[in-house]
């Protein structure tokens, strides 16, 4: 019987280990977000019309009608948006590729980056970035007017980047993340306790009880 505990205690501490190093190897984590998109409307501009009269009725007779009104022109959109993309993994990532359905009208990178584009038959577009940094971020400023970006998807070679929703938040007073910070070093103690009063309890009855 202690020999039979022992083995499933071993294959347990195996299992775990195991599923434990998958979170800390280091690995590649591109996360993206829109942090800003607007539309601007600008009305066209109203050039000094010209007034002109119609022909000039007779003595005695009806004015003549007024000449047809021109045809109103429509509103000029101007979108303006930025792209954040992030690397919040480990490990460095290579070949960052930005694919949008369509070419979009003027775009930059914000710290400046060397950067590689190319068109796909189909009219893609991929702008690709050689690398990103561990923690390191940069920002794709778009401004377009007829082509609007189009985002398809975001990848790296450790594969496809995921959005993160994001919100605008209140800065709090450091006494209250200084707080929160020794909580959660006071949480995580205890379960670090527990976590090796397991271990201790696990590795007795590998040992048959003893």
């Amino acid at each position: 019987m202690g020999t039979l505990a022992g083995y499933i205690a071993s294959l347990a501490v195996g299992i775990i280990g195991t599923y434990l190093s998958q979170f800390l190897r280091p690995k590649v984590k591109i996360r993206y977000w829109q942090s800003h998109n607007f539309t601007y409307t600008i009305p066209p501009s109203n050039p000094n019309a010209l007034t002109i009269s119609g022909p000039v009725a007779a003595a005695g007779n009806a004015p003549a009608p007024p000449p047809p009104a021109p045809p109103a022109l429509p509103n000029f959109l101007l979108l303006t948006q930025s792209l954040t993309i992030q690397n919040f993994g480990r490990e460095k990532a290579a070949w960052i590729e930005i694919v949008h359905a369509v070419k979009p009208d003027f775009f930059q990178l914000y710290p400046a980056l060397n950067f590689a584009e190319q068109t796909s038959p189909t009219g893609e577009h991929t702008l690709r970035v050689q690398s990103l940094a561990p923690k390191e971020y940069f920002t794709v400023q778009f401004l377009c007017y007829t082509s609007p970006p189009n985002l398809s998807f975001i990848r790296s070679e450790a594969g496809h980047a995921s959005p993160m929703p994001w919100m605008t938040v209140r800065k709090y007073p450091k006494w209250v993340y200084t707080t929160i910070t020794a909580m959660t070093v006071i949480g995580a103690s205890f379960c670090v306790y527990w976590i090796a009063r397991g271990v201790i309890f696990i590795a007795k009855l590998a040992n048959g009880g003893k």
